[in-house]
């Protein structure tokens, strides 16, 4: 069957997208500290909006929200959240899958490209596409829009999601890209990324803090490490497509080239021809995609800085220090000891320049996922419970004492209406 998108606009994606507080001023403010909720260290900017839910900053770090146990940005919604755990895939969905900043728009630009004709929606000038990019219509954010805007969309959907496996609709006809990043680079552009959205309220966050946020697993989207562990069993299922960051930035032609195979249909068709194929490599350029940035998120969601800042590998040396390279080091073999991520990015990761290892790739796409691995596949439950014990004290007891706040009173509240997409 051949994939092509027909772009058909559902209840318009203002009614689903929302937007935060962009700054501490529009926060119900408490000092947690002084009322004893949170350690003295650790001042909150709490709301209250029931369910489980909250949306909270402590001082230095990025604002963001605490939904049935997990951390995601401070706009989503938790009815949207719930409701795409609970989505029913359809049989021609195609899911680009990853921890944030290990190649999402890159992946969904390429797809795109492979699955219509046209890509560009109709009407390209007019008000409506100003305020909502081009991206977010052909491949919307499923935990960020919920199931009700995805079950409008026409078939096939191009769908896109930071969940791990555990969270994932899942389908064993529906087809699933998973793209993975070294921890380093991931985090350094993670941090960019947190400074650059305004709804984070980090313009003057440090790197430092960042680093601990991140490590400390409080970051929106979640862990880094339970993420990739969670789709590792899954490397070599027949409708998963797994890929590495690092691999794309080194042959672009031949990740193009896997990714329309896995496609199949018109997709396979085009990474055949040379000439087809050199146009959607052309376009998929990291110097290319930087021209038209309007693309990928509206301008007037961030600071001033383009969303596709850099690209590439081993930024991290510029940002890391050497006891931060160190602790992450050890952090990366404890947690991948055993399985066959254990041999990934030796070159990209060592705090010396080495020669990367040129079978590694190879080695990657042709073996089986484990090398003498243990069973690290965790059951939504288990790992909904390593998550509960994992919560910090101050975010939990913070949560358990926010204010009530009543919707008339105008504090603390979202507006239904949604504007924007960040």
């Amino acid at each position: 069957m051949a994939l092509s998108i027909t772009y058909h606009h559902p209840a318009p994606l203002n009614d689903y997208y929302g937007e935060g507080p962009s700054s501490a001023s529009q926060f119900y403010s408490k000092n947690c500290a002084s009322e004893g909720y949170c350690s003295e260290s650790e001042a909150c900017l709490c709301e209250n909006f029931a369910e489980n839910y909250c949306v909270y900053q402590y001082l230095g770090f990025p604002k963001q929200s605490f939904i049935d146990g997990e951390h995601w940005p401070p706009i989503f919604k938790p009815k949207n959240v719930r409701s795409v755990k609970e989505m029913k895939p359809r049989n021609d969905d195609v899911f680009v899958c990853t921890y944030p900043k290990c190649g999402t728009t890159w992946i969904q630009h390429i797809c795109a490209q492979l699955m219509t004709k046209n890509y560009e929606p109709e009407g390209g000038n007019d008000l409506y596409l100003i305020t909502v990019p081009e991206l977010s219509i052909t491949s919307p954010m499923i935990d960020r829009m919920g199931a009700e805007y995805a079950d409008q969309l026409n078939s096939p959907r191009l769908l896109k999601t930071h969940f791990t496996w555990n969270n994932l609709p899942k389908s064993s006809k529906a087809k699933y890209i998973y793209c993975v990043r070294n921890p380093k680079d991931c985090l350094t552009s993670y941090y960019f990324h947190n400074q650059n959205f305004k709804i984070y309220n980090y313009e003057f966050g440090t790197f430092d803090n960042f680093f601990e946020w991140f490590m400390s697993d409080k970051i929106a989207f979640g862990n880094y490490y339970w993420h990739l562990l969670s789709w590792l069993p899954h490397i070599n299922d027949e409708n998963v497509l797994f890929l590495r960051y690092e691999d794309m930035w080194a042959d672009l032609r031949t990740a193009v080239k896997k990714i329309g195979h896995f496609l199949g249909g018109k997709a396979a068709e085009i990474v055949d021809d040379n000439k087809q194929l050199e146009r959607v490599v052309n376009e998929s350029k990291i110097d290319s995609m930087k021209k038209d940035q309007s693309r990928w998120f509206p301008a007037d969601n961030l600071r001033g800085k383009p969303f596709i800042r850099k690209g590439g590998s081993r930024d991290w040396k510029n940002y890391f220090s050497k006891e931060q390279s160190d602790r992450m080091d050890k952090e990366w073999q404890m947690q991948v000891a055993g399985t066959v991520a254990e041999n990934w990015w030796k070159a990209e990761m060592s705090w010396e320049e080495i020669e990367p290892d040129d079978g590694i790739q190879d080695d990657f796409y042709s073996s089986g996922p484990f090398t003498n691995a243990p069973d690290i596949a965790f059951t939504a439950e288990e790992l909904d419970l390593i998550r509960e014990c994992s919560q910090s004290i101050g975010i939990s007891s913070c949560r358990k004492h926010l204010p009530s706040i009543s919707e008339e009173s105008g504090i603390g509240s979202y507006d239904d209406k949604y504007l924007k997409p960040w």
